[in-house]
């Protein structure tokens, strides 16, 4: 038997139906910028495609020229202007004919930019069917109240990427100076209505996780609400800077924590197939809810933290589908599972305490294969599986090849920029070079602020007292940062808020000294 029994792609084994359409699906992902995530939301939001007419990329460049245009621009002045004003990091490469990225500051400044037709649509499959349709519709039964929250979602990311300072339908007394700039028949042509209605299209009734409560997805979509409903007190400039930045923070959190389901599947099978263990339902429930917690850890020196989950995430993946091909191939009944969840469904569904009663009850059968003892000589599945996923590169090097490979450039997204990003929006601050290359972990000032705001709207609604530090490192652990176990992680982040002029109390205080809202 060979490696085509497992229907290899380019780099790894073709992805089996029962985890591509289930909550366990990873959705593939790309090459990022801070400013390109909020180019991509634009057109998601505004425009009937996410692409041009011709299918190919599109970068979004002031000086580009239109021979039809009486000054020879493609942009008015105006515009020109308003991009200006929201030039951001300086691109990496030097055959880029434009230097650095720009931001549409407004919905109508993305019309001419966009990403190439067969880009990964990261905001699409990361935020509106990631995050924010996981909190909609996590209960499944409740539909009347996830459509009522459906539909607001879709109404406060409208107005605020509006603009409430702008010039809408309903104007307010005052006016921000961008869009002053841009002057009102630049805002004539935004349908208000019609963009809602296509975002409540895309938060639509997906493949989620079936549970009472999700703090990873509840977090994010109230953090998300909490920026837009902050959008009419900050200038546009600043505002802009501030989406820019928690997009850039927790959808890379949000794609981290879901690689984690695929370990946690195949730590589960992996205890079925070699020491007849099928772990509880309740247990499987909370590993998967807690995804989110201990997944980076500010640290002082270089750390490959993020390398090393996409490493055993690739080498988990690979060989789930491995397993899964040689379960379709010794239980007819497998290949008719359409998907996986945690409860249970339609004909075609199974529930991840059925699969592991069925992978335990195949395991004598894979066992007793002659690949099995020629591959594996005769030791347990963990090492046929390994052995079998090192015929692919993308098992071999993950970084280099397959999926890891995009995963870890769309991570970038994270890092500390040489030019452009001054106002502090990144965690990672690369080091080193090389194979020992790596990164510190630890939150520039714009993305603390941000953090820290959240932090605050989240207590005010509990009506809870003042915000303290403890407040802020939980906000931080709810996406997966851990400051409790680095032992100088506390105490610089206590130097970098003083600092800021947002630690109000003694630092004597510990957890516990009060922190000031930025915003």
């Amino acid at each position: 038997m060979k490696a085509e029994l497992y229907e290899p792609t380019a780099n790894e084994p073709k992805m089996r139906p029962a985890i591509r359409d289930s909550f366990l699906f990873v959705p593939t992902v790309g090459m990022r910028s801070p400013e390109t995530l909020m180019l991509e939301l634009f057109r998601e939001i505004f425009f009937e495609t996410h692409y041009g007419n011709s299918g190919a990329a599109r970068a979004l460049n002031p000086d580009d020229t239109d021979s039809g245009q009486p000054d020879g621009f493609l942009y008015t002045e105006k515009e020109r202007v308003a991009l200006n004003a929201f030039r951001g990091r300086r691109k990496e490469t030097k055959m880029s004919r434009v230097n650095s990225y720009y931001v549409p500051a407004y919905p109508q400044l993305a019309e001419w930019a966009w990403l190439r037709k067969r880009s990964d649509r990261v905001i699409k499959s990361l935020l509106f069917e990631g995050a924010f349709v996981q909190h909609l519709w996590r209960r499944g039964e409740d539909a009347e109240a996830s459509g009522e929250k459906q539909k607001e979602i879709a109404q406060k990311t409208v107005d605020a990427l509006i603009g409430a300072n702008g010039y809408s339908d309903s104007p307010s007394g005052k006016r921000d100076i961008m869009a002053v700039t841009l002057g009102r028949d630049s805002f004539l042509n935004i349908d208000r209505e019609e963009s809602i209605n296509r975002l409540c299209s895309k938060l639509g009734h997906k493949f989620v996780m079936r549970v009472e409560a999700d703090e990873l997805s509840g977090r994010i979509t109230d953090d998300f609400l909490a920026i837009c409903d902050l959008e009419p007190s900050l200038s546009r400039l600043i505002w802009v800077q501030v989406l820019m930045t928690f997009l850039r923070f927790a959808l890379p959190m949000w794609l981290l924590a879901q690689m984690q389901m695929t370990k946690s599947l195949h730590r589960w099978l992996m205890e079925a197939v070699n020491n007849n263990n099928i772990v509880p339902e309740r247990e499987i429930v909370t590993e998967l809810t807690s995804r989110n917690r201990g997944l980076l850890h500010p640290t002082l020196t270089a750390t490959r933290e993020v390398f090393s989950h996409i490493e055993q995430y690739m080498k988990c993946r690979v060989e789930i589908n491995i397993l899964f091909y040689w379960l379709e191939r010794l239980e007819p009944s497998f290949e008719n599972i359409e998907s996986i969840g945690l409860k249970n469904g339609e004909k075609r569904f199974i529930n991840i305490e059925q699969l592991l009663l069925l992978a335990r009850n195949n395991a004598v059968k894979i066992r007793g294969n002659e690949r099995f003892a020629v591959i594996s000589e005769g030791l347990d599945i963990q090492t046929f599986l390994t052995r079998e996923g090192e015929r692919f590169a993308a098992w071999r090097n993950p970084l280099l090849y397959g999926q890891g490979k995009n995963i870890n450039e769309f991570f970038r997204v994270l890092y500390r920029a040489e030019s452009g990003d001054e106002s502090g929006g990144h965690l990672l601050v690369p080091e080193n070079r090389g194979a020992s290359r790596g990164f510190r972990v630890f939150p520039g000032q714009l993305l603390l602020k941000i953090i820290i705001y959240a932090a605050a709207m989240s207590k005010r609604s509990g009506k809870r007292g003042k915000l303290i530090l403890s407040d802020v490192e939980e906000h931080f652990a709810q996406y997966g940062i851990d400051f409790s176990v680095a032992a100088d992680a506390r105490s610089l982040l206590m130097q970098e808020l003083q600092s800021m002029g947002l630690l109000t109390g003694s630092p004597d205080a510990g957890s516990s000294v009060t922190v000031d809202c930025p915003y």
